[in-house]
């Protein structure tokens, strides 16, 4: 097992442990968290699920996200914790991950290679962090998705 499933699977198991839910809502990790999840035995008896809004458009048809949050871009702390807010309510789940982003190789609404934004929602507050990562679109979103999880292992 590599270390992104070790990390799957303790959070799967925490989850178990405490009989609570985990919702996701992907952007720049198109799926990958969901997917880690999934390769867990056992993850359906935490995961509700979980969506994958690449589009900006997707982010306002299926989360319904204000429009308040797009003046302060896509790639904000601010979409990251109203697209885990909308997929934890969404859902009904106890805790919820998203991921906001650009994994490169250009920038974005002036915003550079390897920005990524990630917020945890539980039932009493969001917790975020900020990465700037400088390696290649997929490194970028493997990193992404480490992080995810590790933040949500902290939470947990």
């Amino acid at each position: 097992m590599n270390k992104l499933s070790n990390l799957a699977t303790e959070i799967v198991k925490k989850l178990s442990e405490k009989n609570k839910t985990l919702s996701i809502a992907e952007s720049c990790t198109g799926g990958l968290i969901s997917s880690t999840i999934t390769d867990v035995p056992g993850a359906s008896k935490v995961f509700s699920g979980g969506v994958v809004v690449y589009a900006t458009e997707m982010k306002k048809k299926i989360l319904n996200i204000n429009e308040e949050v797009f003046k302060y871009g896509v790639i904000s702390l601010q979409m990251a914790e109203a697209m885990s807010n909308s997929i934890k309510h969404l859902t009904g789940s106890d805790y919820s991950i998203a991921t906001t982003g650009n994994l490169g190789p250009d920038t974005m609404e002036g915003k550079p290679k390897g920005l990524i934004y990630i917020a945890v929602a539980t039932l009493k507050q969001n917790y975020t962090i900020e990465l700037n990562l400088d390696n290649d679109r997929l490194s970028n979103k493997k990193e992404a998705t480490f992080n995810a999880l590790k933040l949500l292992e902290k939470v947990l």
